[in-house]
C-alpha cells in the first residue's frame, strides 16, 4: 500500500470512529457490529512488533503452527493480553537455540528426560493409589464381567420359565425386569434387591 493510500484509509477511518461517536452521543442507539467497531477503534494500539495469533508468529518465523505451539509450551513469551510480540520472541529463540548449541543438545535432552521421568513417576503413583490398573488387569476384569454377564442371560430362561407359567403378562413384564436389571447391575457391580425377593423375605 502506497503512503498515500494509507493517508487515505486513515482519514477514512477517523472519520468513521467520528461518526460513531456523534451517533452516540446524539441519543442513538448503535448497533452489535457499530458496538464491536467503536470498541475497535478506541483500543489502544498495538506495537508494530505484536502480534495476536500463533499463526502469525509461524508466519514471521518461517515455522509450522504445531512448532509454535511447541515453544509456548517451552515457555515462549507472551504479553499479558495474551498477544505475542515478535521481537521477545525472536531473542528468546536466539537464547534457547544458543543453550542447547553450547551444550551439543545435552541440556534439551537432559530436560526432555526429567520431563518424562516425572510423568513416569505420576503414572507409578497412580498406580500405588490405585488410580490406575495395568491394561492386562483391567482386561481381565472386562472380560470376566462380560462373562458373567453372558452367563446370566444363558441361564436366565431355564430359571425364570417356572415363575413365568401362568402368570399375567402385566406380572410376567414385572418379573422379566427384576431379572434384567439384576443381571445389568451385577455387571455394573451395583448391588440390586429382588423386589420378589424383598417381598417373600
Amino acid at each position: 500500500m502506497t503512503e498515500q493510500k494509507q493517508n487515505l484509509a486513515e482519514i477514512a477511518r477517523k472519520k468513521r470512529h467520528l461518526h460513531l461517536i456523534e451517533k452516540l452521543q446524539g441519543g442513538k442507539s448503535l448497533t452489535k457490529q457499530e458496538i464491536t467497531e467503536l470498541e475497535e477503534f478506541e483500543a489502544e494500539p498495538l506495537a508494530p512488533t505484536i502480534v495476536k495469533t500463533m499463526e502469525e508468529v509461524a508466519k514471521v518465523m518461517d515455522v509450522t503452527c504445531r512448532t509454535v505451539q511447541r515453544w509456548k509450551q517451552d515457555g515462549m513469551p507472551s504479553t499479558k493480553d495474551g498477544f505475542y510480540d515478535l521481537e521477545e520472541i525472536k531473542s528468546w529463540h536466539v537464547l534457547r537455540n544458543q543453550k542447547y548449541k553450547d551444550q551439543d543438545g545435552k541440556a534439551y535432552w537432559d530436560e526432555k528426560i526429567q520431563q518424562y521421568k516425572a510423568e513416569l513417576l505420576k503414572i507409578e503413583l497412580k498406580k500405588a493409589t490405585s488410580e490406575l490398573i495395568p491394561f492386562s488387569e483391567h482386561t481381565s476384569i472386562l472380560k470376566n464381567q462380560i462373562r458373567g454377564i453372558k452367563m446370566g442371560f444363558l441361564r436366565l430362561p431355564h430359571y425364570i420359565a417356572p415363575k413365568l407359567y401362568q402368570q399375567e403378562p402385566k406380572l410376567i413384564c414385572e418379573i422379566l425386569d427384576n431379572e434384567i436389571r439384576a443381571i445389568i447391575s451385577q455387571f455394573a457391580g451395583v448391588p440390586y434387591a429382588d423386589k420378589d425377593r424383598k417381598e417373600s423375605a
